[in-house]
């Protein structure tokens, strides 16, 4: 009995350290993707940080490991969510009475294109589902738009400072990234 025993041990010994060596044979082949594409994205455009693509992108646990196909929907995700939080930031602004006249119509103005962008960005996920690379470039371009009209708004008076420079700016790198990923898709 104790050497069958032992026969038995031994084999569940051997499946352990087999699971085991497979396991890290897997880590060990496996490739964080996120730094080349972001070096390729930021190559490709000047308005495209390295350091702002692959932080964003490793802020995400989904991203280790991820390929062109999942950093790109992380992409769209993240700048939805981006859209969704501007629109947010925006409401709250207009219930403050801190604004003149101009101001208030610029945020209204602003809240608008961001409604927009986050509509045209969902068609885009739709055409890139559908592989249609060309209609998701057109939709991403339409909604990064958003950003430099939104900021260029507040340009139109003298004087007038924008507060939502640092989110238009964070939305337009996002996507800049995201057009940047299509591009490597259709090629």
């Amino acid at each position: 009995m104790g050497k069958k025993y032992n026969n038995v041990q031994g084999f569940f010994y051997i499946i352990v350290i087999n699971i085991t060596f497979l396991l890290q044979c897997k880590e060990s082949t496996s490739v964080n993707l996120v730094p080349y594409y972001c070096q390729q994205a930021a190559k490709g455009d000047p308005n495209l940080s390295y350091d702002f693509c692959r932080a964003s992108l490793e802020a995400y646990p989904k991203s280790q490991n991820a390929s062109l196909e999942e950093l790109t929907a992380i992409s769209f995700e993240m700048t939805i969510s981006n859209a969704t939080s501007i629109t947010s930031r925006i409401t709250k602004l207009l219930g403050g009475n801190n604004w003149d006249a101009f101001a208030r119509i610029a945020l209204k103005d602003c809240y608008e294109l961001y409604s927009d962008a986050n509509s045209s960005l969902h068609e885009a996920v739709d055409g890139l589902e559908a592989k249609d690379y060309y209609k998701a470039n057109i939709d991403v371009s339409a909604a990064m738009d958003s950003s430099a009209t939104c900021e260029d708004g507040f340009k139109e008076k003298k004087g007038e400072v924008s507060p939502l420079t640092k989110e238009n700016n964070k939305f337009f790198q996002l996507t800049a990234m995201i057009l940047a990923f299509i591009t490597f898709l259709k090629s």
